[in-house]
């Protein structure tokens, strides 16, 4: 199993980096943002209708506009109470409080969910800040940055090829790319790419301004070749959904987005989906602008003013879209291919997608589940599923902050999408999900704790390391010793062996262990991952000392690199000292300086810098620290030379 790394970065958050799996926020975030009135709780509220929505541009507007008045009539979810359709309010209500707590604690910066139930919407609400920088509220009909959610809509697309003789299985990607004929990625199939066992990286996209078109990315990734022998092994790979994309293009002979407007999102009245920012567009308006956690702490690092993150439609990313447009594709996959009276895809098609392939080995809050992978959907089967079983449930997920799940036998559609780049907080929301709309009535009761677990219970704060700053909680579980990964699920762990090592049930390559003080209480909470030891002292957060604005004017101005052309300035953002370097989209905040003078990144606290003054105390570089000793010096240059 090949998919270690992102699953890692989701348990522990051991590696704080910007990938598809981010870390979590924990930090509170102020906020201003007053909540309205929730949830549809009497038939007057019931019948309230949408936002109103910009019309999709088209080849012409007339045809969109057909299309809109045609998606009315197929594929409408409209508005009811939740006791219509066998919900409780107050349940639905218990959900949406949970979504704004996440909101009131830090863990997001905004978030809209929706339920729908028998195809009616039974919970749509906007919570929190669609912008905070700029003080916009979250409204329904909000469009998000979907990033891997991206991936079974061109899926989808493949599988229509493939039900047209197009396309086959079996096919090498050689056949339609020829940097892919060679011998290190020769035996790569499309029916690799589709369900992530090409053995391609995760990602190729260290140098994206170099890229001008999705086939230039899939050129690479042949040269580059596969890490593992193809078919051997599942590894979650952009660039292998990006080659994909690119066959696609060959194959159909238009671009990614042409084709997913024609055959996909027109057909299914997605006319709040686009695939690439236009200033013109009147949805750009409406795109929620995206935040990434810097150790608790949120920076904008796009909004609809800025340029467009992605210069061309991708495979593996790069669709804009709302919670209730995502819903109608869901539910054409609920309802077999078929929207309407038109069947786009085969029962051959959903059934091969639907079949799972690859366990994930991915931590979920569904419980009595396990995520699986088929052919670009993630499926959740439960435990003792028998062979050829289908899904409980599917969907998928993207690294900005977006979930969507589907319950086929149930009618049910849930989705929870937020702007919040680093946090897991939906995985926290299955364990709600589960709770609150699919096993309802199900008691907790409290459990008292066994006199021999009462040493160890309490919370513990990370203050070094990957993990600075996250706050883990030690308590029980089912009898059991557990702890409580910050927003995301309660892990139970195993009795301890003879070296001490409790061993985390969902999966015992990961452990943890006690520390003790000369007088026998427990101090330190360890984790043991990967041959590393990572130490969490007992305690709560301690509150950051204030910035003496004053005192840091000196580092301020402009930093050299090796490469030509790249700077890096010293500023302040956040109330934070903050690099911000030439062409990343992320201002990197720092924390305040350990008693070495170290100033750690928030993004990735095991980097950090530390200024360099004369004697006279001016700042003439700063030297970064990286973990494996390496050191980079930045000497500093006149302000002129970095603009």
């Amino acid at each position: 199993m090949r998919f270690g790394a992102c699953k890692r970065l989701v348990l522990l958050v051991v590696l704080v980096a910007v990938t598809a799996c981010g870390p979590e926020a924990t930090t509170p975030v102020q906020s201003t943002a007053v909540r309205p009135n929730p949830y549809p709780t009497s038939a007057a509220q019931s019948q309230e209708s949408p936002e109103p929505v910009a019309t999709r541009p088209g080849p012409t507007q007339t045809a969109a506009a057909e299309r809109g008045a045609a998606s009315q009539e197929h594929n409408a979810f409209p508005y009811a109470s939740p006791e219509s359709q066998g919900i409780s309010s107050a349940v639905l209500g218990e959900l949406a409080d949970l979504v704004w707590g996440f909101f009131e604690d830090g863990k997001i910066v905004g978030a809209e969910l929706v339920v729908i139930k028998n195809r009616s919407i039974v919970l749509h609400e906007g919570i929190g800040w669609q912008d905070r920088d700029q003080e916009i509220r979250m409204g329904r009909n909000t469009l998000f940055n979907i990033r891997s959610m991206t991936k079974p809509v061109v899926g989808t697309a493949a599988q229509m090829l493939i039900d047209e003789g197009r396309l086959a299985l079996d096919d090498r990607v050689s056949k339609y790319l020829p940097e892919f004929d060679n011998e290190k990625s020769g035996e790569i199939t499309i029916e690799h790419l589709l369900t992530h066992r090409s053995g391609l990286p995760l990602t190729l996209l260290t140098k994206w301004p170099d890229y001008e078109s999705l086939q230039e990315i899939a050129e690479e990734a042949g040269e580059h070749g596969p890490d593992f022998e193809p078919g051997t092994g599942f590894s979650y790979s952009d660039t292998g959904s990006d080659s994909l994309g690119a066959v696609l293009e060959v194959v159909s002979g238009a671009k990614v987005d042409a084709f997913l407007e024609e055959r996909i999102l027109g057909p299914l009245g997605m006319s709040d989906t686009v695939t690439l920012v236009k200033s013109e567009d009147p949805r750009t308006a409406r795109i929620c602008s995206g935040y990434m956690d810097s150790a608790g702490e949120w920076s904008r690092y796009w909004h609809p003013g800025d340029d467009a993150l992605y210069p061309f439609a991708m495979g593996s990313q790069s669709l804009y879209c709302t919670p209730l447009d995502y819903a109608r594709f869901l539910a054409f996959w609920m309802d077999g291919g078929v929207i309407g009276d038109q069947s786009l895809l085969s029962s051959a098609a959903v059934e091969r997608a639907m079949q799972p392939v690859s366990d994930m080995e991915y931590l979920t809050g569904f419980p009595g589940l396990k995520v699986f992978y088929g052919q670009m959907w993630m499926l959740w089967m439960d435990e003792d599923a028998p062979e050829g079983a289908k899904p409980v449930l599917f969907g998928h997920g993207g690294s900005d902050g977006t979930w969507a799940w589907a319950w086929p036998d149930l009618d049910l559609i849930v989705l929870y999408c937020t702007q919040s780049r680093g946090q897991v907080s939906g995985i926290r929301l299955e364990e709600e999900i589960d709770r609150l709309l699919i096993h309802p009535g199900v008691a907790r009761e409290a459990e008292e704790a066994p006199e021999e677990y009462e040493p160890y219970l309490g919370v513990y704060t990370a203050t070094a390391g990957p993990l600075r700053g996250r706050q883990y909680t030690v308590l029980v579980k089912n009898g059991s010793l557990a702890v409580d990964l910050p927003e995301q699920i309660v892990v139970e762990l195993l009795a301890p062996d003879e070296e001490g090592l409790w061993r985390l049930s969902i999966d015992e390559s990961i452990a943890v262990s006690f520390e003790r003080d000369e007088s026998g209480d427990v101090v330190v909470l360890k984790f043991h991952q990967a041959g590393e030891i990572f130490d969490i002292p007992r305690g709560t957060p301690v509150p950051e000392p204030q910035l003496d604005a004053e005192a840091i004017q000196k580092y301020l101005g402009c930093y050299s690199t090796e490469e030509p052309g790249i700077m890096v300035k010293v500023l302040i953002h956040n109330d934070h000292l903050t690099l911000d370097v030439t062409g990343q989209i992320v201002k990197v905040e720092l924390f305040p300086p350990d008693e070495e003078g170290k100033w750690a990144l928030r993004l990735n606290p095991v980097v950090s810098i530390g200024f360099d003054e004369r004697e006279d105390g001016s700042v003439e570089s700063f030297t970064a620290y990286l973990p494996d000793g390496t050191t980079l010096l930045r000497p500093r240059v006149e302000d002129s030379e970095c603009e």
